[in-house]
């Protein structure tokens, strides 16, 4: 009964927002952290945050980084450390 109460809507809370796409698209947690350590990335963690999937991680060069993905392509969309944007996609 108390948890109407406490209901805030979801925003991002994150420093990039993905464009909206259908849910049912999405990949999954499991299939996002395949594709990322298959291309030599290490994931600590993951968790949806402004359409997007965002990953705690290290990149192939050793670097710990806060990633966004596409949530349906898989593709990294930015990287950031520590408030410092090193790569976003174009476009």
């Amino acid at each position: 009964m108390l948890a109407g109460l406490f209901a805030f809507p979801a925003y991002a809370t994150g420093v990039f927002e993905c464009e909206p796409t259908d849910r049912a698209a999405w990949l999954s947690q499991e299939q996002v952290s395949e594709k990322l350590t298959d291309d030599g990335w290490q994931v600590r963690r993951m968790k949806e945050d402004g359409g997007c999937w965002e990953v705690y991680g290290t990149t192939p060069e050793g670097q710990r980084v806060e990633v966004y993905v596409h949530p349906v392509t898989g593709e990294v969309l930015l990287i950031n450390q520590r408030g410092t944007i090193l790569y976003r996609k174009e476009g």
